[in-house]
């Protein structure tokens, strides 16, 4: 693998800016809010607080790894992670959680902005097990707080995203689909990209792959929505204009599989 530094520089901004649309969300709650559910199943708005916490702590070490050379795990399992944070969500309060949210931001910026420039090349391990390059990280990190914004269950949507922003989700999900072979089939119509043609997403085991393609159309922000499993914007759910053909509500697609 190879850094570009074109890239990096872009996914720079894109954490950056991420991190405060996170973060202005998340200040938006009341302390006893963060013990109400969250969109997660399962997951309460403090469960989903300190999972970006110790995410971003995660790419800290990550980052210690790419510096120093010596092997620094984001985690020391999945499992170990999952652990992490139900023990921290019965423990932490809700006003520690929000200090922490801030502060291990904070020491993320400072640490993304002191990176030797030969660092940026460094081969790692995801906290999936996946390689990476340590120039991967701002990227990695910028999905995290952008698509987790929504599941505080604020009121936030992906058509609060910049364009940019949507668009380099989508590539995201098509990339991660077709590294893990997901059977996936999908022809999409972005509204919203008239000079974007018609959209393929087509990965899988060739006897795997659904022969129709499931249609979607709509502005670009309402598929990634759904692409990434938040659903539609309640404002076109019940559209039989988008995210499908004919009839068909984009309510009453068939859910995508798992994207993270």
């Amino acid at each position: 693998m190879e850094m570009n530094q074109d890239d990096l520089e872009r996914d720079l901004g894109f954490r950056l800016l991420g991190e405060k649309f996170y973060l202005q969300a998340l200040d938006q709650l009341s302390l006893n809010g963060l013990d109400e559910p969250s969109v997660l199943p399962g997951w309460t708005r403090k469960h989903v607080a300190l999972h970006v916490t110790f995410n971003a702590e995660g790419f800290l070490r990550l980052l210690d790894w790419a510096k120093t050379g010596v092997e620094n795990r984001m985690y020391p399992s999945r499992e170990a992670r999952d652990r992490q944070i139900e023990e921290a969500a019965a423990h932490t309060s809700g006003a520690d959680t929000m200090t922490m949210a801030h502060e291990v931001a904070e020491e993320l910026t400072e640490e993304l902005g002191t990176m030797p420039e030969a660092a940026w090349s460094a081969d790692l391990i995801s906290g999936r097990g996946e390689p990476i390059l340590a120039a991967d990280i701002p990227w990695l990190r910028a999905r995290e707080v952008w698509v987790h914004s929504l599941d505080l269950g604020i009121g936030m949507t992906t058509r609060d995203f910049p364009a940019e922003v949507v668009d380099r989700l989508l590539a995201d999900v098509e990339d991660v689909w077709r590294r893990r072979d997901e059977p996936v089939h999908y022809r999409i119509a972005l509204t919203d990209r008239p000079d974007r043609d018609e959209w393929v997403i087509a990965s899988g085991p060739a006897d795997q792959i659904p022969a129709q393609p499931v249609p979607l159309s709509g502005e670009a922000a309402e598929v990634l929505s759904f692409l990434t499993g938040r659903g539609w914007p309640n404002s076109v759910a019940e559209d039989e204009g988008k995210g499908g053909a004919g009839n068909i509500r984009p309510v009453d697609l068939p859910a995508p599989p798992p994207w993270l």
